[in-house]
Order: C-alpha cells, then structure tokens, then sequence
C-alpha cells in the first residue's frame, strides 16, 4: 500500500509541476501596465524549477524542463532554445547537487541558486555575443537577476507551504556507494 500511496504522490507532483510551468510563462506575459516592456518581469520559471529541484528531484522531469524552456522562447519571442538549453543545464547542475541541499540553512541554498543563475545569465549572453547576435544590456541582465533572487524564497514559501513540495531531510543511510551525504 506504501508503493501505491508514493507513486500517486509522485504522480500528483508531476501534474502539479507541469500546471505550475504553464504559470509560470503565463505569468510573465500578461499584460499589466500600458506598455509592454515597462517593467522587467523576474524570471519565475528559474525560480520555481530551482527550489522544486532541490527539493523534489524525482518530479521535475529533465524532458518537462527543456519543454518548458522552449515553449518560454518561443512565447515571449526570445532566441528559439537558447535560454531552453542554459535552463536544462543550470537544473542539471542542481539536480546534481541535491543531496547537499537537504540540511543546509535556506541562506545558502539561496546564495548557491542566486550564483547559478548569475552564471547562467552570463553563459546566455556569451552566446548571444559569439552568435553576433544582440546581447542584452547590463544594467537590464542586473535588475533582471535582482528581481529573479528576491522572489526566490517567495516561491519558496509557496512551495513549502502552499503546496506541500519540501526537502527531504537527511537519512544517515549510506548511498549506493557507502557514503553518508
């Protein structure tokens, strides 16, 4: 009855992720003042599928997160993959590093994705720019990425809260290498 109770948990977590994506592009496109670029609106599909990653890993599918990251270019007319690919890169590196999230304070978790995503911000620009393609302004990248680690720990809080998506404490249980993370 445990593997039945788990699988449609996971089940639900999908679906819920999948739901949760389709807000975050919505969101960003609706319109909300008299011009359409008036102010830049923070990147919520990082912040979400970061704080989803490290806390549940197993539904956040890669497949959905590239799906997500295309569909986003191609909705708010960005570089068709490009932002697509950094995604799927910067959630593979947290995906990686999930275990070391799991009793670490919310500060440094918050440092360590705020960082991840200066790094993606600039992998995309160091694209654009090899591509002879137009970069985007610094002070533009820098309010963007100010903007995207402020509402970080509000997504967090939504998640933890809200929706009942938390860390997985630590077990003390060996890996399947004989390491205790």
């Amino acid at each position: 009855m445990s593997d039945v109770a788990n699988n449609s948990r996971r089940w639900f977590e999908v679906i819920l992720f999948v739901i949760m994506g389709f807000l975050s592009i919505g969101i960003p496109i609706i319109p909300m003042g008299l011009a359409a670029n008036s102010v830049a609106f923070p990147d919520v599909m990082f912040a979400l599928f970061a704080a989803w990653v490290i806390r549940r890993p197993i539904s956040a599918p890669i497949v959905g997160i590239a799906f997500f990251g295309v569909l986003a270019d191609a909705m708010m007319m960005r570089p068709l993959g490009l932002w697509g690919l950094v995604l799927f890169v910067g959630m593979e590196v947290l995906r990686t590093s999930e275990r070391a999230f799991r009793d670490v304070p919310f500060l440094l978790e918050w440092l360590y994705v705020s960082a991840l995503f200066a790094l993606m911000l600039l992998l995309q620009n160091l694209i654009l720019f090899v591509s002879f393609d137009s970069v985007y302004g610094f002070t533009d990248v820098i309010w963007h990425w100010v903007r995207t680690v402020a509402i970080y720990p509000i997504i967090v809080a939504i998640l933890h809260w809200g929706l009942h998506i938390r860390a997985y404490k630590k077990d003390n249980r060996p890996n399947r290498l004989g390491h205790i993370l």
